[in-house]
């Protein structure tokens, strides 16, 4: 795929996702006071947690936070320009959930000090759509990957004649 296509498709994705994610940030953040139990038994809350480690609050309170992602986002846009002739539209837009909820992130981290997360399932740790996109990106990617891959291994495995080996 032509570098620019893929650009182009990460860019108007990217600035839609963002905009969801940063805009659904302010909006619990701006008019919700404490928490909403949106399904009842701790199954779907709304709720407002500071998160300031790296997904899912791990690593606490470390400035390389913002180094790690930065260096992460760089390690995929790299991928894309040495894969580009390898890769399909359907990676290019699990890539793009990819970065958005990266570049995302790294705003908050950027501009607030911490990412803003408020979904919180069950006893899972509090998330935020940026999480979402990145985990949901990450998955697609790896079963697209996983797939093709062993799609390219069978594909240079050689088939053994049996007829050879046979004795006349």
């Amino acid at each position: 795929m032509e570098l620019k296509k893929i650009f182009k498709i990460i860019t108007i994705i990217g600035i839609i996702l963002i905009l969801l994610d940063q805009t659904s940030k302010i909006l619990i953040n701006n008019y919700m006071e404490k928490e909403m139990k949106i399904i009842p038994n701790n199954i779907l809350t709304i709720t407002k947690v500071e998160n300031e480690g790296m997904a899912f609050g791990l690593n606490k309170q470390n400035i390389g936070n913002i180094g790690l992602s930065v260096i992460i986002l760089i390690v995929i846009f790299n991928y894309i320009i040495a894969q580009k002739d390898r890769l399909t539209k359907p990676v290019v837009i699990y890539l793009s959930f990819i970065i958005s909820g990266g570049i995302s992130n790294v705003i908050d981290r950027i501009f607030k000090g911490a990412v803003f997360d408020f979904i919180k399932i069950g006893s899972f740790p509090v998330f935020n759509f940026a999480d979402i996109y990145i985990v949901c990106g990450w998955i697609l990617f790896v079963i697209n990957f996983v797939k093709y891959t062993a799609i390219d291994i069978k594909a240079e495995i050689p088939v053994k004649d049996n007829n050879k080996n046979k004795r006349k």
